[in-house]
């Protein structure tokens, strides 16, 4: 064994270990791609093809081959990203197409190619399964979502807050009183309309999400404190942002009692600020975190020790402030590489930082963020490449051995994530 060959050991070994994914955002009753656009435009590739230098406006004019078309010379420019690569094996392990570049000389047969498995739903779901290796399948849910019809076999769910706390506004509530049919006009109706809606999941998640703003902080709220905010926003739409913090914080802090209630974990996503003026559509975000807000967020921690605390992140600067929370705080866990922090270096500092400083058990190490099977697959591939090269050079440098590198594998890609959450 060589330290060159290492890493391609483990990584064979690492291909048939099955994964949880625990954050996506497929539709379970259609995996499958509409046509090509839906794989070689993931919003991850658009966002670079921009940056290259593509009008957004003039693209999101064109659909089909015509898009295709307008967007090919800005290809060449992104030969070298990672999210690139992961297209390439969408490509040539689902497709047989073994390209370096997408450009005049192959476009049409890879077009081809994708829009002939478009719509199969029996051929995603074994991408899903048989080709990706997923066992448990996390869908993000919004609180409008439709709970039956998919296969729970593969998929749970996890209840997507944001439009309450983060993005709160009239509209939201609002919605809120339509799904419940409850006032939400005093606290007590508020508080009766998020049980309502809790309840109404509570038999199809494992968790709750919330991916929090860097400025926003979260406290204890009294009934009263909230009785004039309240009303004015579902009145006059009015929202100052100390109104908006004690509405949230409310609406979070009952959520949290409802998950301690109900055994739920809460899935965190830190280290985006949006929207952002003039940054890439359609997400207009960048990385920003604050300090205030992780001495914020331990309170929280410290608040509801029953309750299992799942952080992903998107800014690489939070990776060693929260591992060391996560070291101090028994009920918080770590999870992937959220957005911005999915390409190899950084997986790999994630990765090699939480092994150091964590107990094993501490750390889930995959989740795809994809929309349709085929990115699962892309991104599984990623994530188990990135892996098996930081657990060879652990082995290599003495710190474990082959056999935990191959046991710490199978806790990572899914078995922690199957006693976190409870699967």
């Amino acid at each position: 064994m060589t330290a060159s060959s290492l890493p391609s050991e483990i990584y064979v070994e690492l291909e048939s270990i099955p994964l949880v994914d625990v954050h996506e955002h497929l539709n379970p009753l259609k995996l499958s791609h509409t046509s090509f656009e839906d794989i070689i435009f993931y919003h991850y590739i658009v966002t670079e093809l921009v940056s290259a230098g593509m009008s957004r406006n003039e693209f999101e004019k064109r659909k089909g081959v015509d898009k295709l078309l307008y967007a090919l010379p800005y290809f060449k420019y992104i030969r070298n990203t990672t999210t690139f690569w992961c297209l390439k094996q969408i490509v040539k392990d689902l497709y047989g197409f073994d390209a370096k570049v997408l450009d005049e000389s192959n476009w049409r047969d890879i077009a081809k190619a994708l829009n002939s498995s478009a719509n199969n739903e029996e051929r995603a779901f074994e991408v899903l399964i048989k080709r990706s290796g997923v066992r448990k399948s996390f869908l993000t849910l919004s609180p409008s979502s439709e709970v039956k019809g998919y296969n729970k076999e593969v998929f749970v769910g996890v209840l997507r807050i944001d439009s309450l706390v983060s993005y709160l506004s009239k509209d939201s509530l609002k919605s809120l009183e339509g799904l419940t049919s409850i006032d939400v006009s005093s606290a007590e109706g508020l508080d009766l309309a998020i049980e309502a809606l809790f309840k109404r999941f509570s038999e199809s998640i494992v968790a709750v999400a919330l991916s929090p703003l860097p400025e926003e902080l979260y406290r204890p709220v009294k009934p009263s404190e909230i009785s004039l905010p309240l009303k004015d926003l579902l009145q006059r739409g009015a929202l100052t942002a100390n109104s908006k913090s004690l509405i949230a914080s409310y609406i979070l802090i009952k959520f949290l009692e409802l998950c301690n209630e109900y055994k739920k974990a809460l899935q965190l996503m830190l280290g985006i600020e949006r929207p952002v003026p003039g940054a890439s559509p359609p997400d207009y975000a960048i990385t920003r975190s604050t300090d205030d807000q992780l001495q914020n967020l331990v309170k929280l921690f410290a608040m509801y020790p029953d309750v299992k605390f799942d952080v992903f992140l998107a800014d690489a600067r939070l990776l060693h402030p929260i591992t060391v929370i996560a070291k101090n705080y028994q009920n918080v866990y770590v999870s992937g590489y959220w957005w911005y922090a999915m390409y190899p270096s950084i997986i790999k500092d994630f990765i090699r930082v939480r092994l150091e400083m964590l107990p094993y058990n501490k750390f889930n190490g995959f989740f795809s963020d994809a929309y349709v099977a085929d990115w699962v697959y892309g991104k599984a591939a990623l994530a188990k490449r990135q892996l098996a090269h930081v657990l060879a050079e652990m082995v290599y440098e003495g710190y474990i051995d082959k056999i935990l590198a191959i046991e710490i594998a199978h806790a990572v890609l899914h078995k922690n994530a199957e006693s976190i959450y409870g699967l």
